[in-house]
């Protein structure tokens, strides 16, 4: 057997870690971060506790990566142009929203309830922060060129309809209508 190139250690050390994140998010999914352990995730896995420790020093840092992850992923999706934010950029990110909440249920489940435990909240709030700051930025400069009288907190009071509506769909997808609610949004807004 031949010995592995950097570029295959590399590849090894980006599987393991995504095995590592993947597992986590279905831990702290089910339950929650404070019941949630090493032990735990590393069974998930299927890998040693020490393994885990070679990539990530704490439980809070892999809650910060899980969460920052994705985030990053959903923003991805969302292709937000900051320089030119439009209508027709707002309108795709209602159309989205509910299609990303399905792709990636367990994680939002996470997201939602990391939101609602104060103390878990305050070990990821800057680096989500890092995230939504300009996405609530680019919201207040359209809202600004729409005349809004209060551009900042209109970009404020729709992130909080988007996450109500997104918990909501979270606790119970079968009986909620996520076209209603994009219809809805959309004539609020005067979309197209």
């Amino acid at each position: 057997m031949s010995p592995k190139t950097s570029i295959q250690f590399e590849d090894i050390r980006k599987e393991k870690r995504r095995l590592i994140l993947d597992s986590a998010l279905k831990v702290f999914a089910i339950k929650g971060y404070h019941g949630a352990s090493i032990a735990n995730i590393a069974g998930e896995a299927g890998i040693s506790k020490g393994l885990i420790y070679n990539y990530f020093s704490s439980k809070e840092l892999i809650l910060k990566e899980t969460i920052s992850a994705g985030l990053k992923s959903m923003f991805e999706q969302y292709h937000f142009e900051t320089e030119n934010y439009s209508l027709e950029q707002f309108s795709k990110l209602i159309d989205i929203t509910f299609d990303l909440l399905e792709e990636d249920y367990e994680y939002w489940k996470l997201y939602f309830s990391v939101l609602m435990q104060t103390d878990v909240m305050e070990l990821i709030k800057d680096s989500l922060m890092e995230f939504l700051m300009p996405v609530i930025q680019n919201f207040t400069q359209l809202f600004e060129k729409l005349g809004y009288a209060k551009p900042y907190d209109e970009a404020r009071f729709l992130g909080s309809i988007l996450d109500g509506l997104s918990i909501n769909y979270i606790i119970d997808p079968e009986n909620f209508s996520k076209e209603y609610c994009v219809q809805r949004l959309k004539t609020i807004y005067k979309l197209p």
